[in-house]
């Protein structure tokens, strides 16, 4: 596909002005791509300290994260909660991983089904816990959704779920109640494409859904 005009989209994260790419999904569909991975230690930093603010009137024993990129979010909201523990919820099937507890998710970035993987030997780690889960973005709400039922299948108490960016509404419809325990730094829209210009889905925008 040919290259979007703008090439960019910059969106408020957590008070702070954030440029990100514009990329097509499709013809029509294009989406502003956070990779947390390639954004530096400072941010890394800024939005975990940023969320732990806003997870930490929860009350929270331990964090949960969904590799790959909701990683480094667990790791920083964790240390700026206090807390030296963490969980990840796993994509990869590892060997440690053959009897882990495993839910299908499908992702808006990502082709074809995926499962997410729960380690057995973290259980201990979550039954009886107050767990906030956190990731880089929601989307479609399908892979936060399935993480929700690991945690929940290892007997944990999901008192919140913290991201860096919501896009979109689609995921509200699909956490359902479980959309009330969601709290972002940033929104960002998803694009309609025509003759190679992204123009911002008005049904996508903050407040709109």
């Amino acid at each position: 596909m040919s290259a979007l005009t703008p090439a960019t989209y910059t969106v408020d994260v957590g008070g702070e002005p954030t440029e990100l790419p514009l990329v097509a999904i499709n013809e029509r569909l294009a989406i502003s791509l956070l990779m947390v991975i390639d954004m530096g230690v400072g941010f890394g930093e800024r939005i975990g300290k940023a969320l732990a603010v806003r997870l930490k009137e929860k009350k929270p024993d331990i964090v949960v994260g969904a590799a790959t990129l909701g990683i480094p979010v667990a790791i920083e909201v964790s240390r700026h909660l206090g807390l030296d523990q963490y969980v990840i919820v796993q994509k990869s099937p590892k060997i440690h991983l053959g009897d882990a507890l495993v839910e299908y998710v499908q992702s808006v970035t990502s082709s074809g089904s995926q499962r997410l993987l729960l380690d057995r030997r973290a259980i201990p780690l979550l039954r009886g816990r107050r767990v906030v889960v956190v990731d880089d973005v929601v989307a479609t709400g399908s892979s936060l959704a399935a993480t929700l039922k690991l945690v929940r299948q290892a007997g944990a108490e999901v008192v919140g779920v913290g991201v860096i960016l919501t896009e979109g509404h689609e995921w509200k419809k699909v956490l359902g109640a479980d959309a009330s325990l969601v709290t972002g730094l940033g929104h960002i829209p998803q694009f309609n494409i025509a003759d190679g210009h992204a123009t911002p889905d008005p049904a996508t925008l903050a407040g709109a859904g």
